[in-house]
């Protein structure tokens, strides 16, 4: 213990003077280190990284469900194949059909019409079913269709929206052309329905035991 002897015969201890001095000097000592290691790091890693921007979001996109519903309208057959339109005409082949002689015990009879083969399979005299064969190419392709006199503006005339409903066998070549063909029809107030089919099928179609609710507008 350091003591320092006073005029009066007193002695002044100096431990805590000591104590202060070793206590300041250490924590300037820690400052000027901490000082030091912060002026060693760079600003960007003092900082956290700035985050990019999230993406915008996506506008909304309409679903169109093709719910079926009833009508009391009549339905035109129509084939989109290889993007060619073709109408598969039901009053001409009932026409043929009161022409022709009756089946023997009720066996299927065929009929050719321009473009289709059409193939009769008869249960009673009010449920039967229709089997449509196109010729390979028959129909109208897009460009000649839009013309004035074409067969599909014939149709078009023919079978006004307020008593028809069109409806389409698609092939799988032709889905693009048939939603754009669809959304002219629903543009002039036409109801649409339709049914995908494999290339080169034939496309059937039953009356009776439900058969036409297939058909309905979608």
């Amino acid at each position: 213990m350091s003591k320092d002897k006073l005029p009066s015969g007193q002695f002044l201890n100096l431990d805590s003077l000591v104590d202060i001095v070793t206590n300041s000097v250490g924590i300037l000592i820690i400052l000027t280190a901490f000082m030091a290691l912060s002026a060693t790091v760079s600003p960007d890693r003092r900082r956290p990284a700035a985050q990019p921007a999230p993406p915008a979001a996506a506008p909304p996109r309409t679903l169109l469900v093709p719910w079926s519903h009833p009508t009391s309208k009549q339905t035109v057959f129509l084939a989109l194949r290889e993007n060619r339109i073709l109408l598969l005409d039901l009053k001409r082949f009932y026409e043929q059909l009161l022409d022709a002689a009756p089946s023997a015990a009720g066996l299927p009879q065929t009929f050719n019409q321009p473009g289709v083969k059409v193939r009769y399979f008869p249960v009673t005299s009010q449920v039967y079913c229709l089997e449509f064969t196109p010729d390979p190419g028959a129909g109208e392709a897009w460009a000649e269709a839009q013309r004035p006199g074409s067969a599909w503006q014939r149709t078009l005339s023919r079978y006004p929206r307020e008593q028809y409903v069109y409806f389409f066998w698609v092939d799988g070549g032709s889905f693009e052309r048939f939603r754009n063909l669809r959304q002219g029809l629903w543009d002039r107030q036409v109801e649409v329905g339709w049914k995908p089919v494999l290339p080169g099928a034939p496309l059937e179609m039953c009356t009776g035991f439900e058969g036409s609710n297939t058909f309905q507008p979608q």
